[in-house]
């Protein structure tokens, strides 16, 4: 469709009707600026806006399509010139509109990638590489921070030994393991803990509830309540491995 001669053919018709743009504008609800910018082909009016326009102007729809006045023998051959040139701009839009769906999902798919990589590391299920196990921990050397007594954790088992990430920070080895090693080793200081508390199921998601709580169980007995204890001390450690 040619927008120029459709707009030159508003203006005439509008014209001809000596109306002015003002008063052609509110008799379709809208503003004078959107028949000026029509008239001036550089636009065309919304889909909602063919037939009241044409009724206003007192022309058909094929003639606001073809842009002019057209006689009886010319409708039909108009017509299919109209709806191939509608078809034109739909497949035009539909593609334009396909190709900005694509972008779309790839930029939402990029997206929850990276929300969901975020997630799997703050909750222990994917490990941070910047704050993995880079060197050993021995207090006073280097960059190391605070004072963790390695070798008792060490002594427990070998999944429980710990070193250092690249800031200095202590980190089990292997978070995984240790991870696992806890639920299997210290079950009944994580079940006190849950009971005691009324916590939803010890995993990656919950952690941080049986941390806080570990050091203040007061039920349970001497064996349950030191377990207890060595998880808090044990998360304290395990969260470093995926917070910052």
């Amino acid at each position: 469709m040619n927008q120029e001669k459709i707009g030159k053919f508003i203006a005439k018709s509008r014209k001809k009707k000596n109306m002015t743009q003002e008063q052609l504008a509110k008799k379709l609800g809208i503003t004078a600026k959107a028949v000026s910018k029509w008239e001036c082909g550089k636009g065309l009016p919304d889909v909602s806006l063919y037939e009241p326009l044409c009724k206003e102007l007192n022309i058909t729809l094929n003639e606001f399509f073809a842009g002019e006045s057209l006689k009886k023998e010319e409708v039909v051959s108009q017509s299919e010139k109209n709806i191939q040139n509608i078809l034109k701009v739909l497949s035009f839009k539909n593609h334009k509109y396909k190709k900005l769906l694509f972008f779309v999902v790839i930029f939402g798919i990029l997206f929850l990638f990276f929300l969901g990589r975020i997630l799997l590391i703050h909750y222990g299920f994917l490990m941070d590489e910047d704050l993995k196990y880079t060197q050993l921990y021995i207090q006073g050397e280097g960059n190391i921070q605070g004072e963790v007594d390695v070798n008792s954790f060490g002594k427990l088992h070998i999944d429980f030994d710990v070193g250092a990430n690249q800031y200095g920070i202590a980190v089990f080895k292997n978070p995984k393991k240790a991870f696992k090693r806890l639920k299997k080793e210290y079950a009944k200081g994580i079940s006190l803990i849950q009971k005691e508390f009324h916590l939803l199921p010890f995993t990656n998601f919950t952690y941080q509830q049986y941390k806080t709580y570990g050091w203040q169980v007061t039920t349970g007995s001497k064996e349950e309540q030191k377990q207890a204890h060595f998880v808090t001390s044990f998360l304290d450690i395990y969260e470093n491995s995926f917070r910052t």
